[in-house]
């Protein structure tokens, strides 16, 4: 017997879910709750947009009705607020980062639709260019946190110094990952700071649907906390300035 394969994505992609082989994960979670699967041949994988607690329900009702073999999925291991910068939890979009070879890396991309980026609402049935900008971003926060600044003692401040994105196709909420590819990487001892160049590709279905490069740099905070107090100050006389001139010549 063929096995059916059924991907579960969150309720803010309800016309993604209008495809076969596709249903919401509330609505799965009812038809559990009325014990109505009885097919051995239905297996359901995560897509995108699933909460943490959506998940752990979703396992405890197929394991308490027996039925645990439905779930062809277990619950993910996401990256911490300590690797993406974030304090809820439902605004990581990544998993913890593996590594591959000495200068690669990778993440599997896990959306939860109560995320910033998507609080307001989804259009269309593909996932915003701007989330898969954000899942980068977070991707070498994590990387950087986890391979490059674990031992250092204080926390680090980064900054983007550039960063170019290539959309080349529209990515659905489906399993992808991110490929992590560290170009050069150098070290200054003295300020305690460390530049980075990297690229990032976003993948689904073996094909690469996003190209992320960028340069950025870490620094101690104590570092970067005093100079971005001196330039604060400085935007700030900028401005008063200008309005005396304005003044001035008015």
């Amino acid at each position: 017997m063929s096995i059916e394969r059924i991907f579960i994505v969150g309720d803010k992609f309800k016309q993604f879910a209008e495809n076969t082989n596709v249903m919401l994960a509330s609505e799965l979670e009812a038809i559990l709750d009325g014990n109505l699967l009885h097919e051995r041949n239905l297996r359901f994988q995560l897509g995108q947009g699933v909460s943490e607690e959506q998940i752990t329900r979703l396992l405890e009702k197929t394991s308490s009705q027996k039925k645990a073999w439905l779930a062809d999925f277990a619950k993910p291991q996401k990256a911490s607020r300590q690797h993406v910068h974030k304090h809820r939890m439902e605004n990581s979009m990544i998993s913890l980062p593996r590594r591959l070879t000495r200068s690669t890396y990778e993440v599997d991309v896990l959306l939860d639709e109560r995320c910033a980026e998507m609080s307001d609402h989804v259009t269309g049935q593909h996932i915003q260019g701007m989330v898969l900008t954000e899942a980068a971003r977070q991707t070498f926060l994590a990387v950087s946190e986890e391979f490059y600044l674990v031992d250092q003692k204080d926390s680090s401040y980064f900054v983007i110094n550039n960063m170019d994105v290539q959309y080349l196709h529209f990515v659905f909420p489906l399993p992808m990952s991110i490929h992590y590819e560290v170009l050069d990487h150098s070290i200054n001892p003295r300020r305690g700071s460390h530049r980075f160049d990297v690229s990032m590709s976003v993948i689904q279905g073996q094909q690469t649907c996003c190209v992320i490069k960028t340069k950025f740099s870490t620094y101690p905070d104590a570092v970067i906390a005093e100079k971005e107090g001196l330039l604060a100050k400085g935007a700030i006389d900028s401005e008063l300035n200008m309005e005396v001139r304005h003044e001035q010549f008015a």
